[in-house]
């Protein structure tokens, strides 16, 4: 009976020994796991973090480009540079810079037209003010102005008198913005009292626009300046012809230039 009860007695501790040595093999399983996760975690970590800090250089360095251009623009005159202006890319072409400043130089004269007969079709260039925006940023008159000037191939010299050119009639029209600011005017809509006393000051700012753009229009080869005006024409033609005549007449179109 007594050997019985120590039978017993030893079986129950040794399925307890077995019973903790499962519990920590479990224990050490989950732990191992947990590392294996957290080692996991930082080794993706690490793949990632090359990423991110070339992007961060990548960041830096257009920065640095984009502050040079900047440079360029604003000190062009006085500073002497050894390389040429960075290359365009390849699929900005010359023709596509030079159709989006001959579209703002026709939209220069429309707006004038606009002011000086009250006569217009589109409310929105009926606002003066959103019209200019429009100028500057919808055909990022700047950056078309410095990528064109990348083509140009007679030396760092005559590439930044283009861009001397073409930067100030973007000021132009910055100047006109920035007195719609001053005198705190939301916008000067054409036909409107609100444009009452302002309407020499917009046309001026406009006619000197356009005179900087033939200015920068200027430093390219008559072809190739004929050849994009030759596609705008024919757009507006194009446009003329496919225009509803039941929504009305066509008012204020772009004379042939």
């Amino acid at each position: 009976m007594a050997v019985q009860q120590l039978m017993k007695t030893f079986l129950l501790v040794l399925s307890l020994s077995g019973l903790c040595q499962t519990a920590d093999a479990l224990a050490s399983t989950r732990t191992s796991q947990k590392i294996f996760a957290v080692e996991d975690r930082i080794t993706e970590d690490r793949r990632i973090q090359p990423f991110e800090s070339a992007g961060a250089e990548f960041s830096r360095r257009t920065a640095l480009r984009n502050f040079g251009v900047a440079s360029a623009v604003l000190f062009g005159s006085s500073a002497g540079f050894t390389k040429p202006l960075p290359a365009v890319a390849a699929d900005d072409s010359l023709d596509a810079y030079l159709y989006k400043i001959v579209r703002v130089r026709e939209a220069t004269q429309q707006e004038r037209r606009l002011i000086t007969t009250g006569k217009f079709k589109d409310q929105q260039r009926a606002n003066v003010k959103l019209a200019v925006k429009f100028m500057v940023q919808n055909y990022r008159l700047s950056d078309s102005v410095v990528g064109a000037s990348g083509y140009l191939t007679g030396g760092n010299a005559l590439q930044m008198r283009a861009i001397d050119a073409g930067q100030g009639a973007v000021q132009n029209l910055q100047t006109i913005l920035e007195y719609f600011d001053s005198s705190d005017v939301e916008n000067i809509k054409v036909g409107k009292n609100s444009m009452a006393g302002k309407e020499e000051i917009v046309v001026k700012g406009l006619e000197a626009t356009q005179v900087k753009l033939d200015e920068f229009l200027g430093f390219f080869d008559d072809e190739t300046v004929n050849k994009v005006k030759a596609k705008v024409q024919e757009e507006n033609e194009l446009n003329v012809k496919e225009f509803d005549r039941s929504l009305g007449d066509i008012i204020n179109l772009a004379p042939p230039s």
